[in-house]
């Protein structure tokens, strides 16, 4: 039996006569009989009875055309499979990011990438940085997104973007009319502060401490964005990274440069011996270019 023989079969089944299943199949009217007989001697009955002038098929014609049409299903499946493979539209990623970026700027680009691959699966979770590098390293991400570079050895670390730290103040505060906040504009600010660990928070004391500019350090929470939402409801100011400054709403707080440049750097780690993807490759290449259009410039 011949994929041929059952393509012959399946048009004369759908047109109802050999001459039109060979338009159908650009091929000779004999040519298709002779492949629908090669099929009849294979199967050992007939599929067809010609009744004066009309050809008539038999009911193990009508059993027979069930699984050949899902055969040709199965492999029209495979070509589509295969052709989705071949431009990255097919397969599944697992993407794990810190809380700022996974909560606001990923859902756009996964969404954005997602819309011509409606075969790619996708899983994204946010996490703290240190928690990123241990699930990569397990191989449970196929990569993450994170505010420090892995530090092992089964880890590859690509920097991605470098990003500048912005002020933020309360709508109608006295420094909302400068257009660049100074560290000693801030001198005996209520500031909004995070948590001693927070690499962030390490690189912003380490300007004001060597500056010599005191702070009135009265609230401190774990999160960027929470930071954020205090200075909304007046409770102080702070400098948090561009990321957590954009994803709050316009008219909620006032964001504007700050000087000196504190700089932060986002990571893409990912496993060093793992199988190659083209899904995920596609999409860290379309995440790149696409992170510089949503990231927020004061």
């Amino acid at each position: 039996m011949y994929v041929r023989q059952l393509e012959a079969f399946k048009a004369v089944m759908a047109m109802g006569s050999v001459s039109r299943a060979a338009e159908l199949l650009c091929v000779s009217q004999p040519a298709v009989s002779q492949l629908i007989n090669q099929l009849e001697l294979y199967c050992g009955f007939s599929l067809f009875e010609r009744k004066g002038k009309r050809l008539h098929h038999t009911r193990e014609a009508e059993a027979l055309l069930v699984e050949v049409e899902a055969m040709f299903a199965g492999v029209n499946r495979v070509a589509r499979v295969a052709t989705a493979l071949r431009e990255q539209k097919w397969g599944a990623l697992t993407i794990g990011a810190f809380p700022a970026i996974a909560r606001r700027l990923l859902p756009q680009i996964v969404s954005q990438f997602a819309v011509e691959r409606p075969n790619v699966v996708f899983h994204l979770q946010s996490m703290r940085s240190r928690s990123l590098i241990d699930a990569v390293a397990s191989h449970q991400l196929d990569f993450g997104i994170s505010f420090i570079p892995g530090d092992r050895d089964e880890i590859e670390s690509i920097p991605l973007q470098t990003l500048k730290a912005v002020c933020i103040l309360p709508v109608g505060h006295h420094l909302s009319e400068k257009q660049i906040i100074t560290a000693q504009d801030l001198a005996n600010e209520a500031f909004i502060s995070l948590g001693p660990q927070d690499q962030s928070r390490i690189l912003i004391d380490k300007i004001f401490d060597d500056l010599q500019v005191p702070r009135k350090m009265q609230i401190e929470t774990g999160q960027s964005e929470t930071a954020c939402s205090f200075v909304a409801l007046d409770a102080g100011v702070s400098v948090v990274d561009p990321i957590s400054a954009a994803g709050c709403h316009e008219g909620d707080l006032v964001v504007r440069a700050f000087e000196p440049d504190i700089t932060f750097r986002i990571w893409l780690i990912r496993p060093r011996m793992t199988v190659k993807s083209g899904v995920v490759d596609s999409f860290i290449e379309f995440m790149q270019s696409e992170l510089s259009v949503h990231l927020f410039e004061p």
